[in-house]
């Protein structure tokens, strides 16, 4: 990859972490690792940067692994790390074991199932931040469902404190999907693909189809949107709304 897009990378995740106060001084930062794209980016984004930074912090990757990873997911990303000299863990979380009798396996228990086992280690082994891989489009995809399905004006912040003592971040929060595809493609990182039996029309993937409608793919009209959550002109928005349905 050209060093101008690693630049560009690593440029807007430095603008976010001061802009945000993402990291602070002598932060463990605890990397959720999936094995897609976003995480691999980050993973390598922030262990680079780390090394740098004028703020100093460390990281550790952290793989949760379920039914719907290959089995051989685990030793691949082990390995990788190892590569980048990144100090990582993989855990397993079998969902369907914990499963209620009559209860069906579904995404949200997949998704829910792996974030208790990220906080529960962060908490165990005392990071105090959690770094997640969504990027712009993820954000404003969640701002889209919360709009139709939900009824608010909603999205996913760059910096979340969960509790007093854990913070979850998005340091890709200012780069684009096409920026971290483009990046992983370049770098040609040989990483098993995921196909969950379970995964179909969800409403993320219409979320998208809207988004993509609505700024016709232009990088400037994605911006404004995202700037948009933080310029609020309430003076210009209903103050109450009647039940009409």
């Amino acid at each position: 990859m050209s060093k101008s897009k690693k630049g560009l990378l690593s440029k807007r995740i430095s603008r976010a972490i001061m802009e945000y106060g993402l990291i602070e001084k002598n932060d463990k930062v605890l990397i959720a690792l999936s094995g897609g794209k976003d995480s691999l980016a980050l993973c390598w984004l922030l262990n680079r940067m780390s090394r740098s930074f004028p703020i100093p912090f460390s990281v550790h990757a952290l793989h949760v692994r379920s039914e719907v990873h290959p089995p051989e997911l685990g030793a691949t990303l082990s390995s990788l790390m190892n590569e980048w000299e990144i100090p990582h863990t993989i855990l397993s979380s079998e969902i369907k074991n914990k499963l209620r009798p009559g209860q069906d396996f579904n995404c949200f228990l997949c998704a829910r199932s792996r974030r208790e086992a990220l906080l529960n280690f962060a908490r165990e082994h005392h990071f105090r931040v959690l770094a997640l891989g969504h990027h712009m489009d993820d954000l404003l995809q969640t701002l889209v469902m919360n709009m139709t399905w939900q009824g608010e004006l909603a999205a996913m912040p760059p910096r979340l404190d969960y509790t007093s003592e854990l913070k979850m971040i998005r340091p890709l929060c200012l780069l684009q999907e096409h920026h971290i595809q483009s990046f992983v493609n370049e770098m040609n990182w040989n990483i098993p693909a995921k196909h969950c039996p379970y995964e179909g029309e969800t409403r993320r993937k219409e979320a998208a189809s809207v988004l993509e409608l609505m700024s016709g793919g232009k990088d400037s009209l994605k911006y404004n949107m995202y700037r948009s959550l933080s310029h609020i002109r309430t003076d210009l928005l209903p103050k109450s709304t009647p039940e009409i349905l």
